[in-house]
Protein backbone atom coordinates (compact mmCIF):
# COMPACT_ATOMS: atom_id res chain seq x y z
CA UNK A 1 0.00 0.00 0.00
CA UNK A 2 2.02 3.22 -1.40
CA UNK A 3 1.63 6.57 1.20
CA UNK A 4 -1.28 8.65 -0.46
CA UNK A 5 -3.58 5.39 0.41
CA UNK A 6 -2.56 4.89 3.86
CA UNK A 7 -3.30 8.42 4.40
CA UNK A 8 -6.97 8.40 2.71
CA UNK A 9 -7.79 5.37 4.70
CA UNK A 10 -6.71 6.47 7.92
CA UNK A 11 -7.92 9.71 7.49
CA UNK A 12 -11.37 8.07 6.68
CA UNK A 13 -11.15 5.90 10.36
CA UNK A 14 -9.83 9.07 11.80
CA UNK A 15 -13.21 10.66 10.95
CA UNK A 16 -11.35 13.37 8.83
CA UNK A 17 -12.66 15.16 5.45
CA UNK A 18 -9.88 16.45 3.04
CA UNK A 19 -10.55 19.93 4.30
CA UNK A 20 -10.52 19.22 8.00
CA UNK A 21 -7.02 17.38 7.81
CA UNK A 22 -5.90 20.28 5.41
CA UNK A 23 -6.54 22.51 8.12
CA UNK A 24 -4.89 20.67 11.17
CA UNK A 25 -2.00 20.42 9.28
CA UNK A 26 -2.13 24.19 7.57
CA UNK A 27 -2.28 23.38 4.20
CA UNK A 28 -4.57 22.89 1.42
CA UNK A 29 -7.02 20.38 0.35
CA UNK A 30 -5.65 20.34 -2.66
CA UNK A 31 -2.56 19.27 -1.09
CA UNK A 32 -4.18 16.34 1.13
CA UNK A 33 -5.89 15.40 -2.32
CA UNK A 34 -2.79 15.72 -4.37
CA UNK A 35 -1.61 13.12 -1.43
CA UNK A 36 -3.97 10.50 -1.89
CA UNK A 37 -3.72 10.31 -5.89
CA UNK A 38 0.08 10.04 -5.14
CA UNK A 39 0.68 13.16 -7.27
CA UNK A 40 2.88 14.31 -4.69
CA UNK A 41 4.08 13.46 -1.08
CA UNK A 42 3.95 15.44 1.91
CA UNK A 43 6.69 17.49 3.40
CA UNK A 44 8.72 15.28 5.55
CA UNK A 45 8.36 18.02 8.23
CA UNK A 46 4.24 17.09 8.11
CA UNK A 47 4.83 13.57 8.46
CA UNK A 48 4.68 13.49 12.87
CA UNK A 49 1.47 15.37 12.88
CA UNK A 50 0.49 13.35 9.78
CA UNK A 51 1.10 10.14 12.02
CA UNK A 52 -0.11 11.30 15.06
CA UNK A 53 -3.74 12.88 14.01
CA UNK A 54 -4.37 9.27 11.60
CA UNK A 55 -2.82 7.39 14.67
CA UNK A 56 -0.35 5.07 11.90
CA UNK A 57 3.00 4.35 12.49
CA UNK A 58 5.34 7.33 11.43
CA UNK A 59 8.59 4.67 10.39
CA UNK A 60 5.68 2.96 8.64
CA UNK A 61 4.71 5.86 6.87
CA UNK A 62 7.58 7.05 6.53
CA UNK A 63 9.27 3.87 4.69
CA UNK A 64 5.93 3.82 2.21
CA UNK A 65 7.32 6.89 0.74
CA UNK A 66 10.77 5.76 0.62
CA UNK A 67 8.92 2.59 -1.40
CA UNK A 68 7.72 5.02 -3.72
CA UNK A 69 11.32 6.14 -4.87
CA UNK A 70 13.02 3.05 -5.10
CA UNK A 71 16.11 3.49 -3.22
CA UNK A 72 18.84 0.88 -3.19
CA UNK A 73 21.63 0.83 -0.85
CA UNK A 74 25.24 0.91 -2.22
CA UNK A 75 28.04 -0.82 0.12
CA UNK A 76 31.93 1.05 -1.54
CA UNK A 77 34.37 -0.70 0.00
CA UNK A 78 36.98 0.82 -2.85
CA UNK A 79 40.04 2.42 -1.00
CA UNK A 80 40.72 5.73 -2.53
CA UNK A 81 44.17 8.16 -3.22
CA UNK A 82 44.51 11.16 -1.31
CA UNK A 83 45.16 13.42 -4.00
CA UNK A 84 47.16 15.73 -1.82
CA UNK A 85 50.07 13.49 -0.57
CA UNK A 86 49.21 10.84 -3.61
CA UNK A 87 49.13 8.01 -1.30
CA UNK A 88 46.43 5.68 -1.10
CA UNK A 89 44.25 5.65 2.11
CA UNK A 90 41.24 3.75 3.33
CA UNK A 91 37.81 4.98 1.51
CA UNK A 92 37.18 8.74 1.55
CA UNK A 93 34.32 10.51 -0.46
CA UNK A 94 36.99 12.99 -2.46
CA UNK A 95 39.80 11.29 -4.25
CA UNK A 96 39.97 9.09 -7.18
CA UNK A 97 38.95 5.36 -6.72
CA UNK A 98 42.09 3.10 -6.46
CA UNK A 99 41.69 0.96 -9.31
CA UNK A 100 42.07 -2.59 -7.98
CA UNK A 101 42.32 -1.92 -4.31
CA UNK A 102 39.90 -2.17 -1.68
CA UNK A 103 39.80 -1.16 2.11
CA UNK A 104 41.58 -3.89 4.44
CA UNK A 105 37.60 -4.70 6.42
CA UNK A 106 36.87 -8.56 7.00
CA UNK A 107 32.67 -8.66 6.54
CA UNK A 108 33.20 -11.99 8.39
CA UNK A 109 35.30 -10.73 11.47
CA UNK A 110 33.19 -11.21 14.51
CA UNK A 111 32.08 -8.11 16.32
CA UNK A 112 31.52 -9.12 19.83
CA UNK A 113 28.70 -11.66 18.87
CA UNK A 114 28.23 -10.59 15.53
CA UNK A 115 29.86 -10.75 11.91
CA UNK A 116 31.03 -6.74 11.39
CA UNK A 117 28.53 -6.87 8.23
CA UNK A 118 25.77 -7.11 10.36
CA UNK A 119 26.19 -3.88 11.86
CA UNK A 120 26.42 -2.33 8.26
CA UNK A 121 23.51 -4.20 6.60
CA UNK A 122 21.28 -2.90 9.75
CA UNK A 123 21.61 0.56 8.36
CA UNK A 124 20.09 -0.48 5.25
CA UNK A 125 17.23 -2.83 6.89
CA UNK A 126 15.93 0.03 9.54
CA UNK A 127 14.75 1.67 5.97
CA UNK A 128 13.51 -1.55 4.32
CA UNK A 129 16.76 -1.08 1.94
CA UNK A 130 17.07 -4.78 0.76
CA UNK A 131 18.48 -4.48 -2.81
CA UNK A 132 22.06 -3.43 -2.31
CA UNK A 133 24.96 -2.71 -5.02
CA UNK A 134 28.14 -4.08 -3.71
CA UNK A 135 32.14 -3.31 -4.39
CA UNK A 136 33.87 -5.33 -2.34
CA UNK A 137 36.81 -7.74 -2.80
CA UNK A 138 35.99 -10.76 -3.79
CA UNK A 139 36.35 -12.51 -0.21
CA UNK A 140 34.21 -10.11 1.17
CA UNK A 141 31.57 -10.39 -1.85
CA UNK A 142 31.58 -14.33 -1.66
CA UNK A 143 30.55 -14.19 2.29
CA UNK A 144 27.40 -12.18 0.76
CA UNK A 145 26.81 -14.83 -1.15
CA UNK A 146 25.55 -17.08 1.83
CA UNK A 147 22.13 -18.51 2.52
CA UNK A 148 21.83 -16.43 5.80
CA UNK A 149 21.32 -13.01 3.57
CA UNK A 150 19.35 -14.70 0.64
CA UNK A 151 16.91 -16.17 4.19
CA UNK A 152 16.55 -12.00 4.97
CA UNK A 153 15.43 -11.27 1.59
CA UNK A 154 19.05 -9.42 0.57
CA UNK A 155 19.29 -8.88 -2.97
CA UNK A 156 22.81 -8.19 -3.31
CA UNK A 157 24.05 -6.96 -6.89
CA UNK A 158 27.79 -7.02 -7.23
CA UNK A 159 29.60 -4.22 -8.90
CA UNK A 160 28.32 -1.05 -10.26
CA UNK A 161 24.57 0.18 -10.79
CA UNK A 162 22.90 -0.66 -14.26
CA UNK A 163 23.72 2.21 -16.52
CA UNK A 164 21.36 4.35 -17.89
CA UNK A 165 21.01 7.33 -21.00
CA UNK A 166 18.40 7.90 -23.19
CA UNK A 167 21.15 7.09 -25.92
CA UNK A 168 21.62 3.57 -24.42
CA UNK A 169 18.33 2.32 -22.39
CA UNK A 170 19.95 0.51 -19.27
CA UNK A 171 22.77 -1.96 -19.16
CA UNK A 172 21.55 -4.82 -16.89
CA UNK A 173 24.61 -6.23 -14.62
CA UNK A 174 25.36 -9.69 -14.73
CA UNK A 175 25.33 -10.56 -10.59
CA UNK A 176 29.09 -11.61 -10.88
CA UNK A 177 32.08 -9.82 -9.37
CA UNK A 178 34.05 -8.16 -12.03
CA UNK A 179 37.40 -8.06 -11.75
CA UNK A 180 38.19 -4.54 -12.49
CA UNK A 181 34.37 -3.03 -11.39
CA UNK A 182 36.17 0.67 -11.48
CA UNK A 183 35.75 0.31 -15.38
CA UNK A 184 32.26 -0.48 -15.27
CA UNK A 185 29.79 2.35 -15.90
CA UNK A 186 27.97 4.01 -13.03
CA UNK A 187 24.16 4.02 -12.27
CA UNK A 188 21.78 7.29 -12.44
CA UNK A 189 18.57 4.94 -12.29
CA UNK A 190 17.79 4.56 -8.91
CA UNK A 191 18.30 6.75 -5.40
CA UNK A 192 21.04 5.42 -3.54
CA UNK A 193 21.73 5.08 -0.12
CA UNK A 194 25.65 5.08 0.06
CA UNK A 195 28.10 3.74 2.88
CA UNK A 196 31.58 3.97 1.98
CA UNK A 197 33.55 3.48 4.91
CA UNK A 198 32.78 0.88 7.83
CA UNK A 199 31.01 2.80 10.31
CA UNK A 200 29.32 1.08 13.49
CA UNK A 201 25.75 3.46 14.10
CA UNK A 202 23.47 3.40 16.95
CA UNK A 203 21.28 5.93 18.86
CA UNK A 204 17.57 6.46 19.08
CA UNK A 205 16.43 8.16 16.46
CA UNK A 206 18.94 7.18 13.60
CA UNK A 207 15.98 5.73 11.54
CA UNK A 208 14.19 9.04 11.50
CA UNK A 209 17.62 10.78 10.65
CA UNK A 210 17.56 8.49 7.07
CA UNK A 211 13.94 9.08 6.14
CA UNK A 212 14.72 12.52 6.87
CA UNK A 213 17.45 12.53 4.55
CA UNK A 214 16.04 10.48 1.76
CA UNK A 215 12.45 12.31 1.97
CA UNK A 216 14.14 15.40 1.78
CA UNK A 217 14.32 15.61 -2.16
CA UNK A 218 18.29 16.78 -2.09
CA UNK A 219 21.34 14.90 -2.23
CA UNK A 220 22.41 14.84 1.67
CA UNK A 221 25.61 14.05 3.44
CA UNK A 222 24.66 12.45 7.01
CA UNK A 223 27.58 13.97 9.23
CA UNK A 224 27.73 13.52 12.99
CA UNK A 225 28.62 16.51 15.26
CA UNK A 226 32.72 16.33 14.61
CA UNK A 227 34.10 13.71 11.56
CA UNK A 228 33.71 13.08 8.29
CA UNK A 229 30.42 12.09 6.45
CA UNK A 230 28.75 8.42 7.84
CA UNK A 231 26.09 8.29 4.67
CA UNK A 232 25.60 9.91 1.51
CA UNK A 233 22.20 9.92 0.17
CA UNK A 234 21.86 10.58 -3.72
CA UNK A 235 19.35 10.77 -6.42
CA UNK A 236 21.06 8.80 -9.02
CA UNK A 237 24.58 7.77 -8.69
CA UNK A 238 26.29 9.27 -11.62
CA UNK A 239 27.56 12.54 -10.09
CA UNK A 240 28.98 10.00 -6.49
CA UNK A 241 30.81 8.39 -9.34
CA UNK A 242 32.28 10.74 -11.38
CA UNK A 243 33.67 13.16 -9.29
CA UNK A 244 33.15 11.98 -5.76
CA UNK A 245 34.59 15.34 -3.99
CA UNK A 246 32.51 17.45 -6.04
CA UNK A 247 29.58 15.54 -5.27
CA UNK A 248 30.24 15.78 -1.21
CA UNK A 249 30.48 19.93 -1.86
CA UNK A 250 27.28 19.75 -3.47
CA UNK A 251 25.37 18.26 -0.92
CA UNK A 252 22.99 19.32 1.81
CA UNK A 253 24.46 18.57 5.12
CA UNK A 254 21.97 16.79 7.99
CA UNK A 255 23.78 16.76 11.19
CA UNK A 256 23.65 13.97 13.40
CA UNK A 257 21.66 14.39 16.89
CA UNK A 258 23.82 14.61 20.04
CA UNK A 259 24.16 11.12 21.58
CA UNK A 260 24.72 9.15 18.43
CA UNK A 261 27.59 6.57 18.62
CA UNK A 262 29.89 6.93 15.82
CA UNK A 263 32.50 4.25 15.07
CA UNK A 264 34.81 3.27 12.35
CA UNK A 265 35.57 -0.20 12.51
CA UNK A 266 38.50 -0.09 9.97
CA UNK A 267 41.12 -0.33 12.77
CA UNK A 268 41.85 -2.68 15.64
CA UNK A 269 40.84 0.00 18.05
CA UNK A 270 37.70 0.86 15.95
CA UNK A 271 36.64 -2.54 16.10
CA UNK A 272 37.77 -3.10 20.14
CA UNK A 273 35.16 0.34 20.36
CA UNK A 274 32.55 -1.17 18.62
CA UNK A 275 32.64 -4.59 20.18
CA UNK A 276 33.05 -2.71 23.79
CA UNK A 277 29.65 -0.66 23.16
CA UNK A 278 27.89 -3.59 21.91
CA UNK A 279 29.09 -5.79 25.18
CA UNK A 280 27.99 -3.06 27.78
CA UNK A 281 24.93 -1.91 26.06
CA UNK A 282 23.92 -5.58 25.72
CA UNK A 283 24.67 -6.83 29.03
CA UNK A 284 23.08 -3.73 30.81
CA UNK A 285 20.00 -3.86 28.80
CA UNK A 286 18.47 -7.28 27.91
CA UNK A 287 18.32 -5.58 24.21
CA UNK A 288 20.86 -6.48 21.17
CA UNK A 289 22.32 -4.74 18.63
CA UNK A 290 22.34 -5.75 14.66
CA UNK A 291 20.07 -7.88 14.90
CA UNK A 292 18.95 -8.72 11.30
CA UNK A 293 16.70 -10.92 12.15
CA UNK A 294 14.38 -8.86 14.62
CA UNK A 295 14.72 -5.66 13.05
CA UNK A 296 13.56 -7.68 9.85
CA UNK A 297 10.05 -9.25 11.40
CA UNK A 298 9.17 -6.04 13.09
CA UNK A 299 9.25 -3.47 10.09
CA UNK A 300 7.11 -6.17 8.37
CA UNK A 301 5.57 -6.58 11.37
CA UNK A 302 4.61 -2.30 11.26
CA UNK A 303 3.99 -2.53 7.41
CA UNK A 304 1.18 -5.11 7.65
CA UNK A 305 -0.77 -2.99 10.49
CA UNK A 306 -1.50 -0.33 7.66
CA UNK A 307 -2.75 -2.91 5.28
CA UNK A 308 -6.81 -2.60 5.63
Amino acid sequence: MNTGRIIQETRLRAGFTQKTLADALHVTDKAVSKWERGLSLPDVALLPKIALLLDVDLDVLMSEGLREQFWAGLIDMRARSDSSSRSVKLSRTGGAAVPGAFQRVDFSQIIYDKPLVYYLLVHFLLVGVRKIYVLADERNSEYLRGEEFKALGFDFRFGFPPYVSEETGMEGFDGKQSAAPEAAHPGIDENYMILNEPWFLFGSDLTQQFQGAMLSGRDTRLTPHSGSPVFLFSHGAEAYFKDGESFLKSTANRTLGRGMVCVKMDTPDGVLDAATFVRIYQNHTGLRIGNLEEIARDYEAARKKCRF
